[in-house]
C-alpha cells in the first residue's frame, strides 16, 4: 500500500519491494492490481514508480500476482 497525505498535490515517488520474500522472481515481469481503481501494472524488477494523484484516488493498494504466460510460451500448432 502506498498512499499520498497531501490533498492538494500528487506525489511521486520509487516503491521497492523485496520480491525473494514476496515469492517473485526478480527476472520475470508480475502483474500489479490496484483494488481501489481497479487499474492494472506489469512491472519488472524490485523497483517501480508510482504516482499518486490525490484527485484521482489517495491511494494504492496493490494485489501482486506472479508472471502470467505470454504469446512466447505457448506452442503454435498450424
Amino acid at each position: 500500500m502506498v498512499a499520498n497525505l497531501d490533498p492538494q498535490h500528487s506525489q511521486s515517488g520509487w516503491v521497492t519491494l523485496p520480491l525473494t520474500s514476496l515469492g517473485l522472481d526478480a527476472e520475470h515481469s508480475y502483474q500489479v492490481q490496484d483494488l481501489l481503481t481497479s487499474a492494472g501494472f506489469l512491472w519488472n524488477g524490485p523497483r517501480n514508480f508510482v504516482d499518486i494523484n490525490p484527485q484521482v484516488a489517495p491511494a494504492h493498494i496493490f494485489k501482486l500476482r506472479r508472471r502470467i504466460r505470454t504469446e512466447h510460451d505457448f506452442d503454435y500448432f498450424l
